[in-house]
């Protein structure tokens, strides 16, 4: 990794391990609420990597949450319920996916809308999901005879399943697997070409993500001590889309957090009410689709990086990296 990137990475962590000290219970809330999100967003730039957009992440967010909130009314550890919602969603995943992927893109699009809608009805109208009422008073995740309670707390569980999601990702992005999502989300016909077994690839892919997002379901249910089925609507897998497209579709790790972080926290200290959140997120994306449209860190690429390649001071700091693109290299 290049010194540049270590050196951000190091001052972003030390930012986020720092934030709870510096900031208001209400911020540490919002930042609680942006991780849940960036986990989501990460999911569909995994998708995204072989070429496939999905819409069923509401459905595997819930799959996790309603697993957690089941198993701990019934006394088992928040750990192990986060273990065990991840691998229902894979093992159901593997039923649905591996018939839905082999028909094709649309197909599998398809398949996502129809499993969102059925799991959403599915929490609302099964007596042991709560119905409407969900499922309440879930108890805190606890580790021995600590127990998550505080924002603080909560916070940092938070911090460690995104920081887990992240570096499983980004291992996954540069090793085999990942050159050959990268030769499928290129050409189909190319990746087939050179052998690349495209079905059992993209299924790999998706089934990755199903156990991340579920983790992510866990967490919501840690935090928020409960299930909710209108949390896991539709509109929820459009969102997770937005993430992406605000910070950049091209960054598949960077991009879905950046953008995950604007379009929560800018709404909350406008003070917009919560029914005019989606109509400020819209137009947040609609100006950054007119004015950005490779979003937020497609703008640093195209503008503030050639700027600083070509300042002095950034050539003394990181030699190698200027004097390549000076070159014209990559």
């Amino acid at each position: 990794m290049p010194k540049a990137k270590v050196i951000a990475l190091g001052v972003v962590v030390i930012f986020l391990i720092a934030l709870p000290f510096w900031v208001g219970p209400y911020t540490v809330q919002v930042a609680i609420t942006t991780i849940t999100y960036s986990m989501l967003g990460l999911a569909f730039a995994l998708s995204m990597r072989v070429g496939l957009p999905r819409l069923d992440i509401p459905a595997w967010w819930g799959v996790g949450a309603y697993t957690t909130a089941l198993l701990m009314k019934a006394g088992w550890n928040f750990w192990l319920t986060a273990l065990i919602g991840g691998l229902i969603a894979v093992a159901i995943g593997s039923l649905v996916f591996s018939l839905a992927i082999r028909r094709g893109m649309i197909a599998f699009f398809m398949v996502c809308m129809v499993l969102t809608m059925a799991f959403y009805q599915a929490f609302a109208a099964v007596p042991i999901f709560g119905g409407w009422s969900g499922i309440a008073n879930v108890p805190a995740p606890t580790i021995g005879s600590f127990a998550f309670v505080t924002k603080q707390s909560l916070y940092y569980m938070g911090l460690f399943f995104l920081v887990l999601t992240a570096v499983v990702y980004y291992l996954l992005y540069n090793s085999k697997i990942g050159r050959a999502w990268n030769a499928i989300g290129s050409s189909l016909r190319l990746a087939r070409s050179v052998g690349v077994d495209v079905v059992n690839y993209r299924l790999a892919n998706v089934l990755i993500g199903n156990f991340f997002i579920a983790v992510a379901g866990s967490y919501f249910v840690g935090y928020y001590h409960g299930a909710l089925p209108t949390v896991f609507s539709f509109s929820a897998g459009l969102v997770v889309m937005v993430y992406l497209i605000i910070g950049g579709i091209t960054h598949s790790l960077a991009g879905p957090i950046i953008g995950a972080i604007i379009a929560t926290f800018i709404p909350e200290y406008l003070q917009v009410e919560a029914q005019y959140q989606s109509i400020a997120v819209a137009v947040i994306v609609i100006l950054i689709l007119i004015f950005l449209p490779g979003g937020i860190l497609g703008a640093v690429d195209q503008w503030v990086k050639p700027w600083l390649y070509s300042q002095r001071w950034y050539a003394r700091f990181m030699p190698s990296v200027a004097k390549i693109k000076r070159a014209g290299g990559n």
